[in-house]
This record gives C-alpha cells, structure tokens and sequence, in this order.
C-alpha cells in the first residue's frame, strides 16, 4: 500500500522530469564552485534537496492546474489526479508542502537561490500553464525560461554569482535545448493537444514548419555548446566530448528532419537529451580534472 501510493506521489511530482533538473543543478553548481573554496557536501546537498522538493511541488501544482486537460488527452488521462488515484485536495496539500519546505531549504541556501526558485515557479506555474501554453502557438519559448532557472540556481548556489558569462551560458544551453526537446515531443503527440485544446506548433502550423524551427534551435543549441570556450574555462576534454556528442546530435537531427513522423524520432528525442547530459558532464569534468591537477601541478 505505502509503494502505491510512493508511486502515485512520484508521478505527481514528475519524477522524471526532476531528475533531469537535479542533473542541471548538480552541473550549474559544479561548474560555478570556485577552486579555492572547498566542496561542501552538506551545502550541495541542500541545494539538491530544496529543488528536488520545490520542483516536485511545481510539478504537483502544474497537473492541479491541468488536470481536466489532461483528462481529456490519451497521453495524460492517466495521470494520478485525472484517474482519480488521488483527490486534488491531497494534490494541493502535497504541492503546498513541497513548495514551501524547498524554499525555506534554498533560503537557507541563498536568498538570491531562493528567489530564482521562486521566479522560476511564477513562470512555470502562473504565466505558462495559465497563459502561454493555452493561447499561443510558440509558448515555448517563453516557457524555456522557468526551464533554464535550475542550472543557473545550482550556479549561484556555489559561485554566490549570478550575472557572469559562465552563469549566462549555462542558462542560454538549458534555453536553446528546450524547444526542440519540446517540439519534437509535441510532433509525436500532435493529436492529444489537438485533442486537449493545447495549441502547440504541430497544432496550429503543422510538422513541416515545426521540423523546420526544430533544426534552427538545434543548430543553435549545437553551436553554443562547441562555443564554451568562449564562456567558461574548459579546453579539449570538453572539445573532445562536446564534438563526439554534436556529431551524433546531427546525425540524428537529419534523420529526424527527413521523417519527423516516424518511430525515428525517439531516437532524435533521447539523443536531444542525453546531449544535455553529456554537454554539461563534459563541462563539469574539463573543469574539475583541472582542479583536481593542481595540487600535482604546484609541487
């Protein structure tokens, strides 16, 4: 009984979905540590910890919100609300929780990380499921926004900056991948949001024109992560992971472009994912190798 309804909360909470974000925040925030300060493990846990449990409850409020759409979308219509496995008063209570708790965690944190939690919920919550989403064809990009917020947060978190090149371009890589992330996934989908009145690109303007803004965001994406140099200070083990992974990227972005229908856009999907992943992993490792070399260095 405890594991069913354990399983009921994650998929309220989108587990998934935080997950991914808990890598972002884990990367923003070992990419922002400075090397002369020593790594707290306690900080960087309730980092971890308060944004786990903020974008839970953002995640709950946002199928709350949602829930007689998602009702009426194959896709969704299992959701644990919809479904009825659990009462929107025990969603809201559980949603409330988890929003409050994670933002006294991340003011303990940082204010500044606290506010960036909260203006990320604003967004995410109030003007994208509430607006954007349901009037307007390209709320994508606008709702990348509160999307790109948990890097910069676990940036902040241990630079204790926010308003640097490092800190901006970690926000505009996690900005630039979520368009086609997004819309890829809304080609697959495109009859459930026709079907729930959610007007996305594929809705309103069909997959040719939506393949078509997909391949200019991923060649955007691409050329800003081959472009850290620029921003951060990694070298050739990023260049060399960066590059593996962008040649791939490609590889599966012109399969993809060519037949955006077919059961080939999966892989197109995980790889536009797991580019992510691999971009920031890349980063963080380039950066620690060096710190890590420094005391052999300095003898």
């Amino acid at each position: 009984m405890r594991k069913s309804r354990l399983k009921i909360y994650k998929e309220l909470a989108k587990s998934g979905i935080v997950a991914l974000v808990l890598i972002s925040v884990l990367g923003g925030y070992l990419i922002g540590h400075p090397f002369e300060t020593p790594l707290s493990l306690w900080h960087l846990l309730l980092t971890l910890v308060g944004v786990l449990l903020l974008a839970s409850g953002s995640s709950a409020l946002n199928q709350l919100q949602e829930h007689t759409i998602d009702a009426q979308m194959p896709r969704t219509a299992l959701r644990p609300i919809p479904s009825g496995r659990i009462t929107s008063r025990e969603a809201l209570v559980f949603c409330l929780l988890s929003l409050v708790v994670g933002l006294i965690m991340l003011w303990a944190v940082s204010p500044t990380v606290a506010g960036l939690g909260c203006l990320a919920v604003v967004l995410y919550n109030g003007l994208y499921t509430l607006w954007w989403k349901r009037r307007w064809s390209f709320a994508a990009v606008p709702g990348a926004v509160p999307g790109a917020l948990p890097i910069l947060m676990g940036y902040a978190a241990s630079s204790g900056q926010v308003i640097t090149p490092g800190g901006l371009y970690l926000f505009f890589i996690l900005f630039y991948w979520q368009m086609p992330h997004f819309w890829a996934l809304a080609i697959r989908y495109t009859k459930d949001y026709a079907q729930g009145g959610i007007p996305t690109l594929p809705v309103t303007h069909g997959s040719g024109i939506t393949v078509k803004h997909i391949v200019l965001w991923c060649l955007a994406y691409i050329a800003l992560a081959l472009l850290a140099p620029l921003f951060l200070q990694v070298l050739w083990v990023y260049m060399v992971i960066a590059g593996l992974i962008s040649a791939k990227l490609l590889w599966e972005l012109w399969a993809f472009a060519r037949q955006p229908e077919s059961k080939g856009w999966l892989k197109f999907f995980l790889w536009i994912n797991f580019s992510l992943i691999g971009y920031i992993a890349a980063a963080a490792a380039d950066l620690w190798s060096v710190y890590l070399l420094i005391p052999y260095l300095t003898k």
